[in-house]
């Protein structure tokens, strides 16, 4: 008599998160962290390349100090222009056509930016690819949330953020292959001359169609499909996620209807504008239940970006002046703001709003009357070296996250990054000054930490909508450290990482008096 290998199982309804749980986590989840990191590593490629084209591109474009300064920024105000319709489109429409529609738009955009022969057009098509890649900048941590029960969701927030440091490695990595060469091919049809920044363009432009390739296997997110009440969607891909994490069959997944955790009061007028939806779904983050919280949030994305971005764009010309001020006395001697104040004489620095934000020690072209624009490549290493740092921390987050509460990690990382300042600051020590500078911009790291934090505290249906208010301000502060902090550095040097360790402190405070509960009735105006 054959033996039956069939086990009887018990299908029972389950609340999305206890169903979520019972998929296990395995390759299916790997994928997701594979695809969705990735797309973060294309919006820091998208929003980051053009420090690295600018240099290159300034002789054929004939770029002034000014157009410099805007082009390196203006994909930041890509971003805050359009991150609340992303926001309202990903609560409505969904994640993950968001998603597609941000990474394909913004590499085609970013295809025709190669081939611009003037500064206007590539500035105007920078703004555009920010806007659109700030799509993706709005939605990744919601959908990849959503994937994840509540005890993986945090670390895997976290881990996506390490994704950050792949696209910081990833842009010193290609220019550092591709800007040293001196080839160029005449195309008179064009009007250009092609040489390798445009080639680089390209280069950053490519990941985003990997990655759009690889999210295109994914479906949408399981538990805004729940939300819209499509029930049977939901239970097909939690099994889906159950056959391939755990190798069994699908008839095991002991799950017969998944039901959502949170009460949602959907209004679903008709005949209402996109505007007024918008609205409508923005303003359940500032109601009295919510005011607070977003308020704490908004600044902590504002001041994490704002640190984090202040120092990072100019930590190769600090450790550049560092170096020539050491070759003219004992490098023990070499203090931040001496080396800084040394060579002031050297390079005549007028900085306003959008002016000079590019640290033009990184390439052979100071002063020179006559146009340079070749490449001195002793800074790559230097950024290759900090992105890996940055993507170690992120792992280590990953793995505390859920050993430790993350508001004492935001606290500890708040905590020694600004004291990390202080010391660079104050002591004397070329190689010192560098280490502590570089601990300090490990903060950038709390970014990710503050994603969880508001994937965790916002229901479904505005989840995107927080994510993509916060994540405004936090590209708001990255515009306002990355144009400040020059300023500062040659005006007000002493007083720098005081600056930053006030911000810091802020900082603290807020992570300490946010809530932690989140608000289970959520009425939203988005149409259904």
């Amino acid at each position: 008599m054959a033996e039956t290998t069939d086990i009887y199982i018990i299908k029972e309804t389950k609340l999305y998160n206890e169903a979520l749980h019972l998929t296990g986590y395995g390759k299916y989840n790997l994928f997701i962290l594979l695809a969705t990191g990735g797309c973060l590593m294309c919006v820091i490629i998208e929003t980051m390349c053009m420090s690295f084209i600018i240099p290159s591109a300034q002789c054929d474009l004939n770029l002034t100090l000014t157009e410099k300064g805007i082009l390196a920024s203006v994909s930041f105000l890509g971003v805050m222009f359009t991150s609340q319709i992303w926001g309202y489109l990903a609560d409505t429409r969904g994640r993950r056509n968001v998603l597609l529609f941000s990474l394909i738009s913004s590499s085609l955009i970013s295809m025709i930016c190669c081939i611009v022969p003037w500064a206007w057009l590539l500035i105007l098509l920078r703004f555009i690819n920010g806007g659109l890649i700030g799509g993706s900048s709005s939605v990744i941590y919601a959908f990849a949330g959503e994937f994840h029960s509540d005890r993986y969701r945090s670390m895997i927030v976290s881990w996506i953020s390490a994704f950050v440091a792949c696209g910081q490695m990833y842009i010193p990595a290609m220019a550092w292959l591709i800007l040293p060469n001196t080839w160029s091919v005449e195309l008179e049809s064009l009007g250009i001359t092609f040489r390798p920044w445009r080639l680089l363009i390209i280069l950053y432009a490519l990941p985003s169609l990997v990655v759009a390739a690889m999210l295109s296997i994914l479906p949408e997110s399981p538990k805004f499909l729940l939300s819209k009440g499509h029930h049977d969607k939901t239970l097909t891909i939690l099994t889906r996620m159950f056959v391939m994490n755990k190798g069994r069959k699908a008839h095991e997944y002991p799950v017969s209807t998944v039901v959502i955790d949170e009460i949602i009061s959907e209004n679903t007028k008709e005949n209402v504008n996109i505007l007024s939806k918008m609205w409508r779904q923005t303003t359940p983050l500032f109601d009295k239940g919510n005011l607070f919280k977003t308020l704490l949030i908004c600044y902590m994305q504002f001041g994490v970006f704002m640190s984090a971005s202040a120092l990072a764009l100019w930590y190769p010309e600090i450790l550049n002046r560092m170096s020539s001020y050491s070759e003219k006395i004992n490098s023990t001697d070499v203090t931040l703001c001496d080396s800084i104040n040394f060579q002031e004489t050297i390079l005549d620095v007028k900085l306003n709003l959008f002016s000079d934000i590019i640290p033009q020690i990184w390439y052979k072209n100071n002063n020179d009357v006559s146009c340079d624009d070749s490449v001195n490549t002793s800074v790559f290493p230097v950024i290759l070296t900090t992105g890996s740092a940055i993507g170690f921390t992120y792992i280590l987050i990953g793995v505390l996250v859920n050993k430790i509460n993350r508001k004492y990690l935001l606290i500890a990382s708040s905590t020694i990054t600004g004291v990390s300042g202080l010391v660079a600051q104050y002591i004397s020590g070329y190689t010192a000054v560098e280490v502590f500078s570089g601990i300090y911009l490990l903060i950038s790291s709390c970014i990710g930490m503050v994603n969880a934090l508001v994937v965790d505290l916002y229901p479904t249906n505005i989840r995107a909508m927080a994510l993509a208010i916060s994540m405004m301000f936090g590209r708001c502060g990255a515009m306002v450290g990355s144009n400040v902090v020059g300023k500062i550095f040659y005006n007000y040097c002493n007083y720098m990482f005081v600056m930053f360790a006030v911000n810091h402190l802020i900082l603290i405070v807020s992570v300490i008096l946010l809530p932690t509960k989140k608000t289970s009735i959520i009425k939203s105006g988005a149409a259904k």
